[in-house]
């Protein structure tokens, strides 16, 4: 029975985006029934998001979803528990917007967001409230005149001691005050023990669902006069507090409200958005893993299948006969369809189009959503223009617009240009869509696969269950690659950073019932804007328990700022990292008879940003998010019967550049070795083999799981091949420099260019390949220590060592060989843009000359230019007998939209269409 593709399913309808860097966010264990997010937080403001979006940019044309933002007739249910998120229940202020079901419609008058708060339509269904609770016990001697106390939020309970008393008749007094005035809390004696509860406003212990949001509440207390007696502490936290752990959320879609915009117009939904948040931390954040796990979805109702472009639907290209421009225009090549897209910011500009169809179809617009785009004025056929507003701020997407139903027949588009000049209009393709809601089924290619690449959206933002069945689905049953990335996989550590503070100090005495305030807010923000905290100044008070008071109240739930009194001195900390807490503002109510106040200053001030960089000593090396992602896709891999290797190449983002980190490659500069990846091209010393060896184990341990044997790639683990920097070549590291030195009792050349003559340094060129093949065999033995029957491979790269000096430099001769590796597979993405087949054939053949049989050698082709002949390449090297040939990579091929099956001859590449 064909496969039909339905709105909101986890495994083939969501995505997962996080912010960047200092989060990390992934989907895993995605099925039609639920999913896991899961990773780790690294700053307070953290956040992911899971997101469904009516304009499906990921699968390929042949079974891409068509836009279909009509959810009114369905409703959603899910289970779902959070660990180390900010709890469905929490009271926190929202700054992330955690709290609600973000929705982008458009009801006729311009898209809005609308925010339905979640906790309305949340019920509980495992766990349960308890109220959070403090005790506190007097004890001393009694003086008449005494006063005793406590006070917590805005409430403040004092008792004042008579000729006679008891330390529990106070108790009894304090217990009295509390349960009769206090709005929040329900308070017992025990004797001279009081037991104070958190019951919330309204809300009694039988009722009450504070649950752990009483666990940030801070009670202190306090003595005056003689102060004989003694609390037991100056000031505690309450405690215990509970809160369900799963909640059962329904949503129905034709009944949402936005409890500002009113009902959110389900028929036109563009975009949901649930987001999850780091849980608020006591101190400086201390990085976290967390996991969101989402069972029993459901989805309910009528209109949930989706329409893909069936049998006979067409794309007419931007860049074909049938398309003309009037005006200002311009091409550019990209992953969009067919590889080029035509823009114009022209008001007026026009194109043109006159097609014939032989069936009636839909007509959709193939363009781009964008900051700075466009209205445009759309007519078919002479008849009355409609606009299109194709300005969304802080987006750029690529989307199909519907245009109409039309018949059989010719047919003649124009679109125009009808905003502001400046204001831009993309112009992709114009699609004749057959509607069709069954899948077709590819043929089978069975040396063929495509890479996935997680530092692009078509592997870290979806579904790992999505992209294999992508691969699945496209008909590849070659042995798929999957590089792990240089920008995401790691864990991060933030150097040299600083949390902006400020201290206010307060000396003399408080003057009874007067109100002291401490005025928060933002430099950038207006003062309406700002925050006023205040403490009414008790018989009880000193200097040190108004400190104390102001510190607890600001760590009950402020956001932006946490607080730490250290007798009458409270400090002020940002818990935004770096220079963005300098621009909070502090400020505080005026000096009074007998209270002096003293800030350091109108801001907070010392904060700095440091930099992201790779830990290289966290284990496992493998973040969270990569680790369960990669789990998930392989396993998905292994049920469609598919083989996998999982790929790291020497390159990391947040590599740490500094000599002292000693994992840089260096030109004789000694600058670092940078990359347009971006990235830190990683050395071969000890510190660099250390970092790796654990990278490539914790894989393997990964790829156990799956039940795979674990196949590990060294994906370019390559000296740089160029003299970037102008200065020379990048072998002088200190490790490199000072073992050539050790060795050899002389320094090591200053090699200029990739050009010099292998043969007029042969200590150095027998000396450099020696350091990769130590390299690699530490990190084989070190994996198969653990995993035994661990298979390796090698990507190697023809082109880029085409020089003397790179092909000796950069091929270990003595261990990179067919006993050692059970793969060498090569790659040429250069010959294949320069479109010489010649040159790609050399590098298929390259193995051979080295010992690798057809069996044991692959070939990677690159398919992101539309224009080359990378499928002939992909069949020339099916012909030498390869035992797969992977085309890089899946989000290219989807995103052109190659045509489908792919031609066995010897033919160009083709387009969809």
């Amino acid at each position: 029975m064909p496969e039909i593709l339905e709105k909101l399913r986890p495994d083939c309808d969501l995505q997962c985006y996080f912010l960047r860097p200092s989060a990390i966010a992934a989907l895993s264990a995605t099925s039609a029934n639920g999913f896991t997010v899961s990773g780790t937080w690294r700053q307070q403001f953290d956040w992911a998001v899971i997101e469904w979006n009516r304009d499906n940019v990921f699968e390929h044309p042949a079974f891409r979803s068509l836009p279909d933002g009509d959810l009114s007739g369905l409703t959603l249910t899910y289970d779902e528990t959070r660990q180390n998120c900010i709890p469905l229940d929490s009271d926190l202020f929202p700054t992330v917007d955690w709290p609600s079901l973000r929705v982008w419609a458009d009801d006729g008058t311009g898209e809005k967001i609308y925010k339905v708060p979640l906790k309305n339509h949340a019920i509980a269904i495992e766990g349960s409230y308890q109220p959070a609770i403090v005790q506190f016990q007097l004890g001393g001697t009694v003086t008449a005149g005494d006063y005793v106390g406590i006070a917590f939020l805005s409430e403040h309970y004092p008792y004042l001691m008579n000729a006679g008393d008891t330390l529990a008749v106070a108790i009894d007094n304090i217990v009295a005050g509390v349960n009769a005035f206090s709005p929040t809390m329900q308070a017992a004696a025990n004797g001279t023990t009081i037991t104070l509860t958190y019951v919330g406003a309204g809300q009694t212990l039988a009722n009450t669902t504070t649950g752990a949001n009483g666990n940030r509440i801070g009670v202190y207390a306090y003595v005056s006069g003689n102060e004989t007696e003694q609390w037991d502490e100056l000031s505690k936290l309450l405690a215990g507090g509970t809160s369900p752990t799963k909640w059962r959320v329904t949503l129905p879609f034709a009944g949402l409200i936005d409890p500002v915009l009113g009902q959110v117009p389900a028929a036109v939904i563009r975009k949901l958005r649930w987001t999850y948040s780091a849980d608020l931390q006591a101190g400086a954040y201390a990085r976290s893993e967390y996991q969101v796990v989402v069972s029993n979805w459901t989805v309910t109702g009528a209109g949930r299948a989706y329409s893909i472009a069936g049998p006979g639907s067409q794309r007419i290209e931007d860049d074909t006969s049938e398309v003309q421009y009037v005006g200002a225009w311009s091409s550019a090549g990209g992953n969009f369809s067919g590889g080029t897209i035509h823009s114009t910011s022209t008001n007026q500009a026009t194109v043109h189009c006159t097609y014939t169809s032989a069936q009636q179809h839909s007509l959709y617009l193939g363009t781009r959503l964008a900051d700075g785009g466009t209205v445009i004025s759309c007519s078919v056929d002479g008849q009355t223009a409609v606009t299109l507003n194709l300005n969304v701020p802080g987006e750029d997407v690529l989307i199909r617009k519907l245009l109409g139903q039309f018949g059989a027949g010719s047919h003649t588009v124009t679109l125009s240009h009808a905003g502001n000049s400046g204001t831009y209009f993309y112009f992709d393709f114009l699609e004749l869509a057959i509607p069709s809601t069954a899948l077709l089924i590819e043929n089978t290619e069975t040396k063929l696969t495509a890479a996935t690449d997680w530092d692009t959206d078509h592997s870290i933002a979806l579904s790992p269950e999505r992209t294999a069945w992508m691969i699945n689905s496209l008909g590849f049953r070659g042995r798929v690659n999957h590089y792990v990335g240089a920008l995401w996989f790691y864990e991060l550590t933030r150097v040299g950073h600083i949390y902006a503070s400020g201290t206010i100090t307060f000396s003399g005495v408080p003057d009874e019932n007067l109100i002291t305030q401490i005025i928060i807010g933002r430099t950038d923000q207006p003062t309406s804007t700002q925050n006023v905290v205040e403490h009414l100044n008790l018989i009880g008070d000193s200097t040190d328990t108004l400190a104390k008071a102001f510190e607890l109240e600001l760590n009950r739930g402020y956001t932006a700022i946490r607080a730490q009194a250290n007798g009458s001195q409270l400090t002020i900390y940002s818990r935004s990292m770096g220079l963005d807490g300098n621009a909070i503002t502090i400020a505080t109510s005026a000096n009074t008879t007998n209270l002096t106040i003293q800030i350091s200053g109108p801001t907070l001030a010392g904060g700095a940003d440091g930099n992201w960089r790779t830990d290289l000593q966290a284990t496992p090396r493998l973040n969270r998010a990569a680790r369960d992602w990669s789990q998930s896709f392989f396993q998905a891999l292994y049920g469609y019967g598919l083989d996998g290797v999982a790929s790291f190449s020497m390159e990391l983002q947040h590599g740490d550049p500094s000599t002292s980190a000693g994992i840089a490659q260096r030109y004789p500069s000694q600058a670092a070795v940078l990359l347009n990846t971006p990235a830190l091209q990683t050395n071969f010393s000890p510190a660099s083999a250390n970092f790796w060896q654990q990278v490539y184990k914790d894989m393997a341990t990964v790829l156990t799981a799956t039940g795979l044997v674990p196949y590990l790639q060294f994906g370019e683990v390559q000296w740089w091949y160029f003299p970037d920097d102008g200065s020379g070549m990048p072998f002088y590291d200190a490790y490199t420099t000072a073992t050539f030195l050790a060795q050899f009792g002389r320094p090591i050349a200053v090699i200029a260019a990739n050009t010099v003559d292998p043969q007029t340094i042969p200590q150095e060129a027998a000396f450099l390949p020696g350091l990769i093949g130590t390299f690699t065999s530490q990190i084989r033995s070190f994996v198969r220590a653990t995993y035994p029957n661990t298979r390796f491979e090698v990507l190697y790269p023809t082109d880029v060592n085409n020089t003397l000096l790179n092909q000796v430099i950069n091929y270990p001769t003595n261990d990179w060989t067919p006993s050692n590796l059970n793969c060498l597979k090569t790659e040429s993405f250069t010959y294949t843009f320069e479109r010489n087949l010649d040159l790609a054939g050399t590098s298929i053949a390259a193995g051979a000359g080295l010992g690798f049989a057809p069996s044991q050698r692959s070939f990677l082709v690159g398919v992101s230019d539309s224009s080359t002949a990378w499928l002939k390449e992909a069949r020339l090297a099916e012909a030498n007998g390869l035992e797969s040939v992977v085309l890089f990579a899946l989000d290219q091929f989807c995103l052109i939209g190659y045509s489908l099956p792919l031609t066995t001859g010897m033919r160009r590449s083709a387009q969809f269409g």
